[in-house]
């Protein structure tokens, strides 16, 4: 037998042998590669021209250094939404973003963006929460987000001053979000949202958002 045939053989191995849950995590990430490929890209947004393609609710959002802002203020769920694009029903989100103190008493994480709704505003859609509620839940919600989470995680935390690199993949009922390229959040809905739109929003935060690109699957 060959070297590289033992190999597999020993990871096939390797594989059989892991728990369930460990099996499933596994394959996930040797998907990951694949999910974040290919795909036509239909719009992508630097924030270099201002915010002409952006229906702002709140007088807060801002360009800034060339990223959009939050602002300095809360929003208050009033986001930040795009014009005159489409979302395409199989699509791919992607974009970078980091969350800072800025000029609030306390670091309250909280990154979070809107898809799948057909209006632009807030509960409209599905919420993707990244450390909110003062950076202690990450979720995946459905047109509410107290009351109708498809997907909770309280372990992972938000870092001051990190830029994470966001993909959301959205095909059929099944809607997969990466940080940094790995598996974060999964969830199945069966009557999944198909919507155009797609958004930022906030209550109280300070974060800054570059690089969007929008990829039709």
């Amino acid at each position: 037998m060959s070297r590289k045939c033992l190999l597999l053989v020993v990871l096939c191995l390797s594989v059989a042998a892991l728990p369930s849950c460990e099996k499933k995590r596994r394959v996930l990430a040797a998907q990951a590669p694949g999910e974040l490929r290919g795909g036509k890209l239909v719009f992508e947004e630097d924030f270099q021209g201002g915010l002409d393609r952006w229906e702002t609710k709140s007088k807060q959002w801002r360009v800034e250094d060339g990223r959009l802002f939050t602002g300095d203020g809360p929003c208050e769920n009033e986001g930040l939404w795009l014009k005159g694009v489409d979302l395409p029903a199989a699509v791919r989100i992607e974009f970078e973003a980091q969350s800072v103190k800025g000029n609030n008493p306390v670091f309250e994480g909280d990154l979070k963006f809107e898809f799948g709704g057909t209006e632009r505003q807030h509960l409209s859609g599905y919420i993707m929460i990244f450390g909110g509620w003062k950076n202690s839940l990450n979720t995946i919600a459905r047109q509410e987000e107290h009351t109708a989470r498809l997907v909770v995680d309280r372990e992972t935390k938000v870092e001051e001053g990190r830029t994470y690199k966001y993909a959301v993949v959205r095909k059929g009922g099944r809607i997969s979000w990466f940080l940094d390229g790995k598996p974060f959040l999964t969830a199945q809905d069966k009557q999944p949202l198909n919507g155009p739109v797609f958004g930022f929003n906030n209550w109280n935060s300070r974060f800054y958002v570059d690089n969007l690109k929008i990829f039709k699957l």
